[in-house]
Formats: C-alpha cells, structure tokens, sequence
C-alpha cells in the first residue's frame, strides 16, 4: 500500500493545478489519470486574466501568452449585418500586469501546466484508474487499476476529485448531490482554418441569425505561425443541433439520434465541413471566407449542474467534477482551476501544521473552501444558464424578440466605458470576492465586513461600489477581495544614511504579486502618506511594533513587508516651494522585511511606494498607517489601519487560528 497526504484524481488543468498548489507548499501527493496521454483537442479556449495571474506564481505564464492569442474584445453581428464592437483594451486597467484574456488551446494550457509541475520534479501517472474510494475516520483508501492490468491500493489522508462531470470521487461520497439538467438542444464545434476571410483574429465573433448562433474564437496566434493570419486556428461553434444542419443523414446510415443525456461530446452523426460552410453563408455577414482544413468536427450535449457540497469530510471536489454549466462567458475552466488553487493551499497549511493547528483550527479552514467556492459556482450556474438560454435559444419567437432587440441595446451599453469595466470585472475573474463571509462567520480566513460574494452576472453591470461603514477599514479594498497589482521599488536589506532619492534612483521595480507570492501568508505594513507636514505616517520603529503583534498569533509561516511613501516629484517640489517637508523626503533609517513563523524573523527587503500609488489602490490614502494581510491565494484576508490592529490581532486568536 502506497501512502501519501493527498490523492488527486483526474488531471486536466483543474487537477494539474492543485498538484502545482500542493507542491508549492511541499506536501506529498500523488496525481493520477486513467487516460494514458493527454487530448489534442482543446475544450476550453479562454485563460482569464485572474487566472493568468495566479498561475504565473508557478512559472512565467508569458510562456502560455506566445502560444495563443491576447483578445482585445468582441464583435457580434445580427442578420449579417455589423452591430458593435466591444472594445476591452481601452479600460484603462492598471492593477494588473494581464488585463485581457487570453485566446489559447487547452491543449497548450495543460502542457504549460506539466511543464510548470516538471519544474517541482513532479509528474502524472497516466492510465491509472480509480475503481474504488473509502473513507474513515483516519483516512482515505483507493485502489487503482494500473496499466499492466494490476491494482495498487493508496491510503492517503484526503482525495480530490478533479475528474469532470462523471466524477468517480463524487459517486464515492454518499453526501453529494449532483443536481441540475441538460440543454434541450444539442451544439456543433469545428475546429479549422478559413482563407479570404475578414473576421477579426485578436477578438471573439458572436453571430446572431434566424436559425441560430455562430461564434468564432480564434486560437491559435497567426505570428506565431509566421505564414500570415490565414494559416491561424479558428474555432466555430453553432448552436441548434439538427435545426442548423442542411444535410440530415441519409436514410439507412448509421446515424441514430441524439438522445443521450450524458454531458460531453456525441459520437454520433458528427457534422461535417459542408455544415459549417453552410453556417459561414446563411448567418455570418459577407466575407467571412470558406472553412478548409478541419482538425476537429465534433457535435455536444451540455448540462447544467451542481454540487450541493463542495467536500464530504475526506473527499473534496473541484472543478468539473462540483459544476458543469454552458460556455458562456468561457469561464468553466478558470472558475475550475480557481477552486484548485483555493483548496491547494488550505490542504497545504492543514498538513504542514498538523501538530501545532487544533483540530477546530484545521476544520474550519478545510469547511472554507465549500464556504469560499460553492457561492462562486451556484452564481456561475444561475447566471451561464440565463445567459446561454437567451443566446442560443432555439424558440422562434425569442429568436425573433432577441434579433429585434439586441440591435437598439448592445451598442448604447457597448458605448460606456463604465458597463464595458463592469463586465470586464465579472469575465476576467477580478470581480470575484469572498467579502462578508468572514462577518456571517462562514469563512475562518476572511475578515469581518464587507457584503458578502460579489459573483452575481447582474452585480457587475447594476451594482455600485459598496464599502464598509466602519471608519476602521479602507474604502476601496475590502476583507476578501482580491489584492491589486502594482509597482513598488525596492530599497534593499537596509538603507541607512542614504535618501529615498538616492535609491529610487536606481529603479529596481517590482511588482506587489511578486511580493506576494510562494507558499507563506504576506502582512504589508505600510508607512502610510501622512498630512502636508509630515505628521502621521509611521516610521520603521511603529511598523516593526505593529508587525510583532501579529506575528506573535500567527502560526503559519507569514512573509512581512515594509512599504514607505516616498512623495512623488510633483509633490516633492510644490511642498519645497511652501517650505513644507513631505514624508519622504528625509533620510531613511535602517530598515528590512521578513519571513516570519510566529517565532522567528529573517531579513529581508523594503520597499518604496513613490506618490503613494500602492497605498491609494488599497484606500491607505487618507494619511494613516495601514496593514493588508495577504493569503497564500492572493486575496485579503483583512486589512485595515494600524488604530484598528489589536481587533485584528484579537479576531486572529478567536477565529483565524492560522
């Protein structure tokens, strides 16, 4: 019998991606998949920009980026005829280092993915099927059919099931529901190359006719190639099934209908090459050239279904295997691979703190997953299905009211800058918060405040931004959200006697994610920007008091980051000319971070936040010092000003435990 801590089943980007989780925080796992070699064929073609940010913790994602196509936004045609352009690329986002999503083969996704896990010296074990799983108390049994026709039993202390929607880890645990149902309509995919065409190659193209849907989604980047933007990969999907085919199978064929219900493709009566030339004539606008060359014609039945719980005691699902939904929005595999990350690094802290986290302490951080993911999945199922059930309805007369309609409403909202922000909120991943779970006591690693999970499809586009009341807190980050990327420069391991000039004049920048990353917490301290006159912002002694406060509760490894205003030039010179000094401006004494697990601190670097760029992103603006507490995952667990640290402190030993 083999042992490990964790056993993941199923490895497509879901599963890979907790591996690479679970091996960042340097805990044994096996990953097994009973397929013995990854697909060619791509499923999911869109990679986030949120998820692009957390798996370039694993390795440089701009890997991933040269292999596909970055998508500047969106063209959608009704009768032929143009509509709108949804333009993405002029938002002007800043807090982050990938602000638009990323148009790629799944197939290239999943090798970046091995390549990244071959770099920790892990790898799958292909063609290993699970056929049995029993919990107990104590643990997790499996066996596994090995490819030489053997079986092997693992014993493990938690499973995982990355395995899709036919889930073997779901079956296993008697608690979990599997609820929903399928599309009345089946779907047709084709993957191929177009000549003479004029659809845009950096956008995805929706096309809205009287029988239905077309959509492309380029995949491949033509310079990548080098033979010119013909060459490239293009992806067509039509929705109808057989309403959209002009060539039904003849009579005698083998072909038999399409009536099974099970999620995924359909092996019979593929369409073929004709199908999708006779889409391109009837539904696309003139020009839009002649399909050739296909790789992949593939017909699809989808559901819509969820999980009632994302973990039954030992066994925990993700991805797939917690939520199958319609393509809309191409979020299925990013909200997946999001799951992984949030589970890796909580299984993570769990079983390299098992003797000095109580057993209430580990629990309640295992029960915030479910807490965390499944609001983020529901939302995701209610809102994909609306939108999808509009979209590609197959009803006549939604038909007729959608083509009718669209018209008048897409370009006006695609117009405002606002709407375009909202919804690049919601599909890039960055709208997504776990805020006020910690106040309903649902999530033990996020703070009290806040409104609850922002994943609402109606949220992004009506809501406005909310904030907490308490004048203890921040007004533009809160408790769970996402932390924002920015600039900072670094000072070095010490910068006594030197002036903030004269080592931001050696310009080594770096980005907060950066600071960020690996496998520890991260409490940023920051010095605060102070009043005119310098009063308030707080020196390295104040911040070396705050951060031994904390770190005397916290028991996990937790990296501490200075952060100083330094005035911008701007600032500098105009307090000059009123014989003002800024914060800033004066010599700076010795001053260091640290990687600290309650009992220890190293040295390590500070940094510099010229104009108080970083401490205005996080709302640190009105003068007073500040701390941010950065989970492993890149969320804020809480933040807030330093006259509000001893509730932090307290809150920490009462209910974080970590």
């Amino acid at each position: 019998m083999d042992d490990c801590d964790v056993l993941i089943v199923g490895a497509g980007p879901v599963g890979t991606t907790l591996a690479l989780e679970l091996a960042l925080q340097g805990v044994s796992f096996r990953i097994v998949d009973k397929s013995p070699a990854r697909s060619e064929k791509s499923r999911a073609l869109i990679v986030h920009p949120r998820t692009l940010e957390l798996l370039d913790r694993h390795g440089s994602v701009d890997k991933l980026i040269s292999r596909g196509t970055i998508t500047r936004g969106g063209v959608l045609n009704i009768s032929r005829k143009l509509i709108a352009r949804i333009d993405l690329d002029d938002l002007d986002i800043t807090d982050t280092k990938y602000p638009l999503p990323l148009m790629v083969s799944q197939a290239e996704t999943e090798q970046f993915l091995d390549e990244s896990l071959a770099e920790y010296g892990k790898a799958v074990e292909r063609a290993h099927t699970a056929t049995s799983i029993v919990q107990d108390a104590h643990g997790v049994t499996t066996t596994l059919d090995k490819p030489d026709g053997t079986q092997t039993t693992v014993r493990s202390k938690y499973v995982v099931g990355c395995d899709g929607a036919h889930s073997v880890v779901r079956h296993s645990a008697n608690k979990l529901t599997f609820d929903g149902d399928a599309y009345p309509q089946d779907f047709i995919l084709c993957d191929a190359r177009l000549d003479n065409s004029n659809v845009a190659r950096d956008r995805f193209t929706i096309c809205f006719g009287e029988t239905g849907l077309l959509a492309f989604f380029p995949i491949q980047s033509s310079h990548s190639e080098g033979e010119g933007k013909e060459n490239s990969l293009i992806r067509l999907i039509a929705s109808g099934g057989r309403s959209v085919l002009k060539h039904p199978p003849q009579p005698g064929s083998a072909a038999v209908p399409a009536e099974p219900q099970q999620h995924g493709e359909q092996t019979h009566e593929p369409p073929t090459l004709a199908h999708f030339q006779s889409l391109l004539d009837s539904i696309a606008p003139p020009g839009s050239g002649t399909v050739h060359s296909p790789i992949w014609l593939a017909r699809f039945r989808l559901h819509h279904r969820g999980v009632n719980s994302y973990r039954s005691d030992r066994l925990f699902v993700a991805g797939d295997a917690a939520h199958i939904h319609s393509p809309a929005g191409g979020q299925g595999m990013n909200v997946g691979i999001q799951d992984a990350i949030n589970l890796g690094w909580k299984l993570g802290t769990v079983l390299k703190y098992r003797d000095t986290l109580t057993e209430e302490a580990r629990e309640a951080l295992l029960d915030s997953y479910h807490a965390e993911r499944y609001p983020v999945g529901r939302a995701l199922l209610q809102g994909t299905d609306r939108l999808f059930s509009f979209t590609a309805t197959a009803s006549p007369w939604v038909l007729r009211v959608r083509n009718a309609v669209l018209p008048w409403v897409v370009p006006w909202l695609a117009g405002m800058k606002w709407t375009r922000k909202r919804f690049h909120g919601f599909i890039s991943g960055f709208g997504t918060t776990y805020s006020g779970l910690g106040s309903r006591r649902e999530s033990c690693v996020v703070g009290g405040g806040g409104d609850g999970v922002n994943t609402s499809w109606s949220s992004w586009l009506w809501s406005l931004s909310s904030s907490s009341s308490s004048s203890s807190l921040p007004k533009k980050v809160r408790s769970g959200d996402r932390l924002p990327d920015g600039k900072v420069i670094e000072l070095g391991r010490t910068a006594g006697g030197k002036t903030a000039s004269d080592l931001l004049a050696k310009r080594k920048e770096a980005r907060l994610h950066q600071l960020c990353g690996g496998a520890s917490w991260h409490l940023l301290l920051f010095s605060g920007i102070g009043t005119e006159e310098g009063r308030d912002a707080v020196t390295v002694e104040g911040l070396t008091l705050a951060s031994e406060r904390v770190l005397q509760v916290v028991k996990s490894e937790c990296s501490l980051h200075y952060i100083f205003y330094h005035a911008a030039e701007e600032d500098r010179a105009r307090s000059a000319g009123q014989g003002q000094q800024r914060p800033g401006d004066s010599k700076l004494q010795p001053v260091h971070t640290a990687v600290a697990t309650g009992e220890s601190a190293v040295p390590a670097a500070s940094y510099a936040d010229p104009g108080g760029r970083i401490h205005g992103v996080l709302g640190l603006d009105n003068g007073s010092a500040g701390y941010v507490m950065v989970r492993p995952d890149g969320y804020i667990s809480h933040i807030g000003y330093l006259s509000s640290l001893k509730e932090f402190v307290k809150e920490w030993e009462t209910r974080v435990h970590v």
